[in-house]
């Protein structure tokens, strides 16, 4: 594919943006043709830093002016902004998480399995960030032996929308079970999760810190920690504990200060900053699969589901205090390693 593909934006909010710009900046192959947003002039703005494209008001008129969509809009309008680009079969890329209830993402996905091809990729960054591909990569060499445990620490300075335990498991927590996932190459069997209240000033539903246990199909474990109010900054990092050793991230350290006896590092508050490489390679390799008609290399709708139906049980068992079982649909075979498409 030689022509340059016509790529449009629905939400030009902080993800939206940022994607269009990194898009713009990062991949030859496209062109940002066109932006829907019902918020106009947060939308005109990003249009003239982007040499003015289409605006819309109406996203299905935008999907049927594009060759591909990016999805960054509110969560609960993933689902039927995807519908809408696969009927026209057309590549779509989602912003996690891919859609607000399970039947949604059936429904996506029983439409790609009658199209017999993937067109749908979800933004499941950390398959790209350097460090956590480095940690796979040390995983998947099995020099350490099979993995153990998988542990991950997920902070936000301040949360951005909800502090209650559900939102924050479905909206935040998706990025560390897809983490632990692809990690581990084993998919979750159960979970037991447990959250705190880190402040008497926040309401009375509030649980800003979650601990999600999971028990994987192979017997090895992963213990998330997910903290929305960590106050200090936005970090991520990842340790995986194998049999004859241990292989983590290290903290990403922007700026480290040298002052009075004491040697201190800054830690952003901007999650787009700290993983801005990340979402470079991620748009790149999506670009990349829609110019060479092939599968995106980085997460798809099983990854989307399972995600979802891993978080949804975690709810569950955070609301009821009991370990839940994650029941999942068998992979159907458009998702099995090795299918071409």
């Amino acid at each position: 594919m030689s022509r340059t593909i016509k790529v449009g934006i629905i939400g030009t909010g902080s993800m939206g943006a940022n994607h269009a710009i990194t898009l713009s900046r990062n991949c030859p192959e496209v062109v940002v043709t066109a932006l829907a947003d019902m918020d106009g002039k947060r939308m005109e703005v990003l249009a003239q830093e982007l040499s003015n494209p289409h605006c819309f008001t109406d996203p299905s008129s935008l999907i049927e002016e594009v060759d591909a969509v990016v999805v960054a809009s509110p969560d609960a309008t993933h689902a039927g902004y995807v519908m809408e680009a696969l009927e026209l079969h057309k590549p779509v890329f989602c912003e996690k998480p891919l859609a607000g209830s399970i039947e949604e993402i059936y429904r996506i996905i029983s439409k790609e399995q009658s199209i017999g091809k993937k067109l749908v990729s979800v933004g499941f960054n950390r398959r790209f960030d350097p460090h956590h591909t480095a940690v796979k990569q040390a995983v998947d060499e099995k020099s350490l032996g099979s993995p153990l445990l998988w542990k991950g620490e997920h902070r936000n300075a301040k949360a951005m929308y909800h502090n209650t335990g559900a939102f924050i498991l479905n909206n935040s927590a998706g990025h560390d079970v897809d983490s632990a996932r692809w990690i581990l190459d084993s998919e979750p069997r159960e979970v037991y999760c447990y959250g705190i209240k880190s402040r008497e000033t926040l309401g009375s539903d509030a649980c800003d810190l979650l601990v999600m246990n999971l028990l994987m199909d192979s017997g090895s474990r992963a213990l998330a920690e997910v903290y929305v109010n960590a106050s200090y900054g936005y970090e991520v990092t990842l340790q995986v504990v194998c049999q004859e050793g241990v292989v983590q991230s290290n903290p990403v350290q922007l700026t480290t200060l040298r002052h009075a006896n004491h040697r201190k590092s800054y830690v952003s508050d901007d999650f787009r900053s700290y993983f801005a490489r990340s979402y470079a390679l991620e748009l790149q390799e999506w670009a990349a699969s829609i110019a060479e008609e092939r599968p995106f290399r980085g997460a798809d709708a099983w990854d989307g589901y399972m995600a979802l139906v891993t978080t949804d049980a975690a709810g569950k068992s955070l609301k009821e205090g009991i370990v839940c079982q994650i029941e999942a649909v068998k992979k159907p075979a458009l998702y099995q390693e090795g299918v071409l498409c």
